[in-house]
């Protein structure tokens, strides 16, 4: 796989699993007409019942075993949701959702009405006690304004208390029944129980980015109108528990009203939902991104390597960082094949000067005299060349004892002394005579070497010009 398709690969794993770590499809749940069959889906408090193909969230006049004053119920969907979460990155996550839902408010008999109905975010399924009257199903004398009720409501009241604009009135309650924004509904053209009755359709839109909610009413049958009737900034995290339920709460007081949902439809944004036995979505996230950071760090490091690989290749191949290296002291030289075929005789046995762990080493003189000139720029002609190159072999020797020592090689080079004989195969050198006295400076060597016949000998400096020979023997090079 080239590295083109690594980088695809690993960002698409990345999306997916992201996605589907987010679990991006939101929750959408349409009910109603209702009947028997949802009490599997719903927390029916009761006095509260499902019949007429309604929720009836208080008493149901056609049931005449119930009475209907001073009554209080709830009905939630006993599924429950995340509505905020920590983002990971020391921030907060709110939940967005939508719900919209048909309702009708009836006047018994064509009585007064009393008391309201509420669409209800709260942490538990729980019916508070005593909430009847003014409390709408949602609090009670006593936790009233709890800031541990973890409750939002939004309330449509047909009895004016002393905290209320009206008697037809809409509201954003928190924790309490006495609404932190209230707007009446007579100026809108709407009332919530109008005698013989009348159906109303209410949305409820919250933005978790912008912490803005909004509630729209109109009848049954109307468009929802442009302009909101109530609007207010909220944000869900300061105010409800991390996994709360939805659904309705109402009540009735000495003056009484069917409370009646008909159909219901909430789409709810998914950050997290472990409550129904599913997949812990935060864990989920977790494992996937670490998953993710893993390939792509294992990317980074393999797209490091072939950089680095590249360079290094470029930089092998660079003709004028050869020739640099090449012209260091002590680097190896590269020859033809066909060179060194020729300078050995074919691998001639007998030019073969040794064996060690680096391979067989053989002796090529001619190649090695050219080599020298090309790296002397000419400078020395072959015969100097020449010179050099039995120096360098005899100073190569195993043995100290037979290499040649500083003073040798000042008057080889100066031409005092010819250089030593190599034989052809195997060579043991040998070193002539020097012709007449040697003169040298004071940096030169204690002593000079004057070599008679085939054994050298040597003088001191001091008799140096005198002509006396010491007669010391000394070893060879």
């Amino acid at each position: 796989m080239d590295l083109q398709a690594s980088v695809v690969t690993i960002v698409s794993f990345l999306i997916l699993a992201l996605s589907q770590a987010q679990n991006l499809q939101p929750f959408h749940g349409e009910y109603g007409p209702f009947n028997e069959t949802y009490y599997d889906k719903f927390q029916v408090e009761r006095p509260a019942t499902i019949n007429n193909n309604a929720l009836q969230i208080t008493p149901d006049s056609i049931n005449g075993d119930f009475i209907l004053a001073n009554r209080s119920g709830r009905v939630l969907l006993n599924k429950s949701f995340i509505l905020w979460e920590d983002d990971g990155a020391g921030g907060v996550r709110v939940a967005s959702f939508n719900s919209s839902f048909v309702i009708n408010i009836f006047r018994v008999n064509n009585s007064k009405p009393g008391e309201g109905l509420a669409f209800l975010i709260a942490p538990d399924l729980a019916l508070p006690e005593n909430s009847d009257g003014q409390y709408l199903g949602l609090t009670n004398s006593t936790t009233d304004r709890n800031p541990e009720n973890g409750i939002v409501a939004i309330e449509l009241d047909t009895v004016k208390q002393e905290f209320d604009p009206d008697d037809n009135h809409m509201g954003l309650n928190i924790h309490s029944v006495i609404s932190l924004k209230t707007v009446s509904l007579d100026d809108l053209g709407i009332e919530i129980a109008p005698v013989g009755g009348r159906n109303h359709t209410v949305w409820v839109h919250y933005d978790g980015n912008s912490k803005k909610m909004e509630v729209y009413m109109a009848e049954e049958g109307k468009a929802k109108p442009a302009t909101p009737a109530l609007a207010a900034e909220l944000n869900l995290k300061d105010v409800v528990r991390e996994k709360s339920y939805f659904g309705f709460a109402a009540s009735t007081g000495i003056d009484f009203q069917l409370n009646c949902v008909l159909r219901w439809n909430l789409t709810v944004e998914m950050l997290s939902d472990d409550s129904v036995g599913g997949v812990d979505n935060k864990k989920l996230m977790k494992i996937s991104v670490g998953i993710g950071v893993a390939l792509f760090s294992l990317l980074l490091i393999g797209v490091g390597t072939w950089l680095y690989y590249l360079h290094k290749k470029k930089a092998a191949s660079d003709p004028n960082l050869l020739g640099a290296l090449k012209s260091l002291p002590g680097t190896p030289r590269e020859f033809p094949f066909n060179d060194l075929k020729k300078a050995t005789n074919n691998f001639d046995e007998r030019h073969k000067l040794g064996q060690g762990g680096f391979g067989v080493v053989y002796k090529a003189i001619g190649l090695l005299i050219n080599l020298l000139m090309k790296l002397n720029q000419g400078k020395h002609d072959k015969k100097l060349s020449t010179v050099e190159i039995h120096v360098l072999i005899a100073g190569s020797r195993s043995f100290s004892c037979q290499r040649p020592k500083t003073q040798a090689i000042f008057q080889i080079i100066s031409g005092l002394v010819p250089p030593p004989h190599v034989p052809p195969f195997r060579p043991s050198f040998v070193w002539p005579s020097a012709v007449g006295n040697v003169d040298v400076d004071a940096s030169s060597a204690d002593t000079i070497p004057i070599t008679s016949g085939w054994t050298p000998q040597y003088i001191s400096r001091d008799s140096l010009g005198t002509g006396e020979n010491t007669g010391s023997s000394v070893s060879p090079f």
